[in-house]
């Protein structure tokens, strides 16, 4: 069951105001509708809270609402890619979870631990990505997570990198796996710049 953080216990829009807090207008209210319908419920079901529990909009969904068009356009992104991605869901969460950590993006880690854990994607590989160990790693896991940490953090991917990716994923794996960065980079950077919290992340069960 998910846990929905307090309303009240920290400000939980960080830079930005909450949706409930201010006048919307007919697009937003709409947008609001929408995500609650639709993300809300695939982040309910994956295991983390979108909303706190009062029922109000927290991490990244917040700033998508204030913003309906960018919202929009991002959360469609985002769902053809889980429809269409060529890579297995842990090896999705794998690249999220490297974006976020390298990042301290804490709604996203928070987020996609839940994700990782829903999809199969092991204890250890989730807390090495965290800690920055990959003892423990499968050949597949540990070429998505070098090749999400070097072009993150180098903005370049080395040549042995690459042809474990191209080896593990294929061509289309690895446009897919680098799309996927993408999305979660521009989450990291929403999350980052406007101080989003996150609620604590449960011990695994």
């Amino acid at each position: 069951m998910t846990m929905h953080p307090a309303a009240d216990a920290k400000d939980w829009g960080g830079r930005l105001p909450r949706n409930e807090s201010i006048d919307l207008d007919d697009d937003q209210r709409a947008a609001v509708s929408e995500i609650h319908e639709r993300t809300a419920r695939w982040a309910e079901r994956s295991g983390f809270a979108p909303t706190d529990d009062a029922g109000g909009l927290i991490g990244p969904f917040n700033a998508l609402a204030l913003r309906p068009g960018q919202g929009r356009a991002f959360n469609g992104w985002v769902a053809n890619d889980q429809r269409t991605s060529s890579l297995p869901k842990a090896i999705r969460e794998v690249v999220i979870l490297t974006v976020g950590v390298a990042w301290d993006a804490d709604y996203e880690i928070y987020a996609h631990v839940a994700v990782g854990r829903a999809v199969g994607l092991s204890g250890t590989v989730i807390e090495g990505i965290r800690s920055g160990s990959t003892e423990g790693f499968g050949a597949d896991e540990l070429a998505a997570h070098r090749f999400t940490a070097e072009l993150v953090r180098d903005h370049r991917v080395s040549d042995e990198s690459y042809a474990a990716a191209l080896e593990s994923f294929g061509r289309d794996g690895v446009l897919d796996m680098v799309h996927l960065i993408g999305m979660y980079l521009a989450t990291s950077a929403l999350l980052n710049a406007f101080e989003v919290p996150a609620p604590e992340i449960p011990p695994a069960s």
